[in-house]
């Protein structure tokens, strides 16, 4: 059903979503996004939306010529069959030299590994719509680039950018028509139940009931953390800097195939205010949203691993551009 009106090259969503990133980034294919991508495509990310196709073709080409001989990996393709297309939550960890200058200064020739997840919302051979989020402060941490510094400055040279307020941040990452779950409702509650308690009611003792013993959690940055008490500890530290955050989900894609574990995508915000002391340094009273891709698996009921994708750096330009300027 979701392959409707697509290419047939294409046999299935996956190898859709898998074939034209390679043959646009590792294929160097960059003319090719005026193929797979909508005149008009929305992409949104903590920085902005861009509208049309050339302006993916603008920044692929920005990427390039910073990492020009990076892979895209496909660690998993999350999929949900629409009536006409197929929205898809993929996965990647991308490796890579920093041999070129760039957005990120001049090239350093370090070697750097970092994760991204892009959903993509497909219809007729192309993408119609993107949410694309990657983990900036990871791959300034391994160019020897302080991500905190960085950020600020991200912040304060462009505050028409981060200052725009949660409301406004919220609207670049939700689904105008609301909530919408694909697949099996009780797993997609079940999740979002479990976000709420913990970023809402803080109650961590959800991890517990909701997450197995060995869980391997894999936050922003450059650390996975292994067990309940060390995903614990890690998430108090992100709700200690914004006390008052409301967690709200997006979209909710539940696949289960033979074989494999139960495998849920979770695009979702978290609004508030920098007003406590943890993560993000001393409090500001900034406004903070947080816009996050969030991947589970699941065993027996209980999720086993969990990959937390979100852009620090855009947090702390949020921080920053929402001080008065001296």
């Amino acid at each position: 059903m979701g392959m409707q009106n697509f290419s047939s090259e294409f046999k299935t969503p996956e190898q859709y979503i898998i074939d034209i990133t390679y043959k646009i980034w590792e294929e160097q294919g960059v003319e090719r996004i005026h193929e797979w991508y909508a005149a008009d495509c929305p992409v949104r990310s903590p920085s902005g939306v861009s509208y049309t196709a050339e302006q993916v073709v603008n920044n692929t080409l920005s990427s390039m010529k910073v990492f020009p001989n990076r892979d895209l990996l496909a660690e998993d393709i999350i999929i949900g069959d629409l009536p006409n297309g197929f929205l898809s939550s993929h996965r990647v960890r991308s490796v890579g030299i920093h041999s070129g200058d760039g957005y990120y200064g001049p090239a350093t020739n370090r070697p750097i590994t970092t994760l991204a997840i892009a959903d993509c919302l497909c219809r007729d051979n192309q993408v119609v719509e993107e949410w694309v989020l990657g983990d900036q402060a990871r791959i300034l941490t391994q160019l020897g680039i302080d991500p905190v510094t960085y950020g600020k400055n991200e912040g304060r040279d462009n505050r028409e950018a981060y200052a725009i307020g949660n409301d406004a941040m919220r609207q670049r990452w939700a689904n105008p028509e609301g909530l919408t779950i694909i697949g099996d409702e009780a797993i997609a509650d079940r999740i979002m139940d479990t976000y709420a308690a913990i970023w809402n009611d803080k109650n961590l003792a959800v991890l517990d009931e909701q997450y197995d013993r060995a869980v391997r959690f894999e936050g922003p940055g450059v650390q996975s953390y292994y067990g309940r008490t060390r995903t614990a500890n890690f998430l108090t530290s992100m709700l200690a800097s914004i006390p008052d955050g409301r967690f709200e989900p997006h979209y909710v894609i539940v696949q289960q195939q033979s074989e494999r574990p139960v495998r849920v995508a979770l695009r979702w915000t978290c609004c508030g205010c920098h007003s406590g002391h943890g993560r993000y340094g001393e409090p500001t009273g900034s406004p903070v949203a947080i816009l996050g891709i969030s991947h589970f698996e699941l065993r027996d009921g209980l999720i086993v691993n969990e990959w937390l994708v979100m852009d620090e750096v855009a947090i702390y330009a949020q921080i920053a551009a929402n001080q008065q300027v001296s």
